[in-house]
C-alpha cells in the first residue's frame, strides 16, 4: 500500500514541477513577445522620424518621433531584461525533490520487497538465501543502471 502512495506522490509532484516550469517558460515567452511589439514600434518611429525630417527642415515632427522611439526603446530593453531572467521556481525545485525521493524510496521498498520474497517462498533456508542474494544483485544492478 505504501508504495502505491509513494509512486502516486512521486506522479503529483512530477506534474506540479511540469505545470510551474511550463508557467515559467510561458511567462518568458509573453514578455519576450512584448519587448518585440516595443521593438518592432521603435523601428516605425524611427523610420517614421527620417521620413519627417527628410520631408521637412523643421525639427518638430522629428523630435516628437524620436522622443517616442527613445520611450519605446527603453520599454523594449525593460521587457528583454525580464523576459532573460530565468529564477529557478521554488516550488518545482520542492516538487522535484519530492518526487525523486518518493522514487528512491519505491526502489529501497521494491528491494526489499524482492529479498525478503524469495526466502519466505522457500522451503530450504539455503535455496531461500540463495534466491534472495541474486534478486538483491539483479535489483542492486537495475537500480545503478536506472540512476546513472
Amino acid at each position: 500500500m505504501r508504495l502505491f502512495r509513494l509512486l502516486q506522490l512521486a506522479a503529483q509532484a512530477e506534474a506540479l514541477r511540469w505545470k510551474r516550469t511550463g508557467r515559467g517558460y510561458a511567462i518568458q515567452a509573453g514578455l519576450g513577445a512584448g519587448a518585440a511589439v516595443f521593438g518592432l514600434m521603435m523601428l516605425v518611429m524611427l523610420h517614421l522620424a527620417l521620413m519627417a525630417w527628410l520631408a521637412q527642415t523643421n525639427l518638430g515632427p522629428v523630435g516628437a518621433a524620436l522622443v517616442v522611439a527613445g520611450i519605446d526603446l527603453a520599454l523594449a530593453g525593460l521587457l528583454a531584461f525580464l523576459a532573460t531572467r530565468s529564477g529557478l521556481d521554488p516550488v518545482a525545485v520542492e516538487a522535484e525533490r519530492v518526487r525523486d525521493n518518493a522514487l528512491r524510496q519505491v526502489g529501497d521498498q521494491t528491494a526489499r520487497a524482492a529479498v525478503i520474497m524469495p526466502m519466505m517462498r522457500s522451503a530450504s533456508a539455503k535455496k531461500g538465501l540463495f534466491g534472495a542474494a541474486v534478486t538483491a544483485l539483479v535489483v542492486g544492478l537495475v537500480a545503478r543502471r536506472s540512476r546513472g
